[in-house]
């Protein structure tokens, strides 16, 4: 599918947003020119290049780069020791006058951080933070928190398109407090129906490690959940749903979208992790998108984590936007 024909497209209106859940989410602040965004690494060692890249992106959008002292530190796979990646992630959050954070990139380490924070640390430092892959464990422990965030692409992207692409855009217009609006093309897999929600999720296997504990996502009143992951062969992602369902979490979530599972083979049984999902998913009367551009793809479009939003689904094929206060 040509990622034109996914008509995606912004609403320039900056609209407040409310939350559906147990307890108001908060929005962050918008960013304003000369307002300064943090550079972390909380998971695994990013490129030097992929990161100075991404600096000029955010001089070039108005913004003052800053670089957590970290950021590029090795420590095996990861970026730095638990203590480092720790103190750069309270840095972020805790220096007033950054105002957004992007990480560097994921790869896995960001729960190893988590456990170190107390209860209710994103509530006291309502900020926005971006990020995807990994980083869904703290877009899970932010939105129990009830502080909204960006599940987006990171340094890579961002610095790779110098920050012109239709993503970095979309990213940018979301810092900025400009909502957009997403549209896909029909799917043969698709469940018609329109429903209002919260809208969390991230990648299936981290949302699965997080399941149960206190940065469980899936733990939110009326969600709208979106999954996609990487290198997960067809009985892990079969195995991935049907947690979800032994969990009851296929019995509460208000929709579901699903994203790109990249480098997914096909087995005997299934031939594509859509095909595997909808197998599960059939019996439940719920609206379910397909196909949508979310995942470890070039296409990966930002989405706000624990925002108000509404999915609808038709023959023509599925919307989702955020909606009003």
């Amino acid at each position: 599918m040509n990622f034109k024909q996914l008509l995606l497209f912004c609403v320039s209106a900056a609209t407040s947003l409310s939350a559906i859940a147990s307890q108001p989410m908060v929005k962050p602040a918008p960013l304003q020119p000369g307002d300064t965004i943090a550079i972390i690494s909380p998971a695994s060692c990013p490129k030097a290049e992929d990161i100075e890249a991404a600096c000029e992106v955010f001089r070039s959008w108005g913004y003052v780069p800053v670089k957590g002292p970290n950021v590029l530190t090795e420590f095996g796979t990861f970026a730095g020791t638990i203590e480092q990646r720790l103190s750069d992630l309270k840095w972020a959050f805790e220096t007033p006058g950054v105002k957004a954070i992007v990480c560097g990139r994921g790869g896995y380490g960001s729960v190893q951080l988590l456990c170190l924070l107390p209860d209710g640390y994103f509530a006291e430092h309502p900020k926005w933070l971006a990020g995807y892959s990994d980083i869904t464990a703290i877009h899970g422990a932010m939105s129990r928190q009830g502080v909204m965030s960006i599940h987006s692409h990171m340094c890579g992207p961002i610095g790779k398109f110098q920050g012109t692409d239709t993503l970095s855009v979309m990213l940018h217009d979301i810092l900025r407090g400009k909502l957009p609006v997403y549209k896909v093309p029909a799917h043969p897999h698709n469940q018609e129906g329109c429903v209002k929600g919260t809208l969390i999720g991230g990648n299936l296997t981290v949302i699965n490690d997080m399941a149960a504990t206190r940065y469980d996502l899936c733990d939110i009143e009326n969600p709208i959940l979106f999954i996609e992951d990487v290198n997960e062969n067809l009985e892990a992602i079969n195995r991935g749903i049907y947690r979800l369902k032994c969990a009851g979490v296929l019995d509460r979530i208000r929709g579901l979208v699903v994203g790109s599972f990249t480098h997914a083979d096909p087995n005997p049984d299934f031939e594509t992790a859509d095909d595997v999902v909808h197998s599960i998913i059939k019996e439940y009367n719920i609206p379910v998108c397909y196909g949508f551009p979310v995942g470890h793809i070039d296409e990966n479009v930002p989405l706000i984590e624990g925002a108000p939003a509404m999915l609808s689904v038709t023959p023509d094929g599925a919307t989702l936007r955020y909606l009003p206060q």
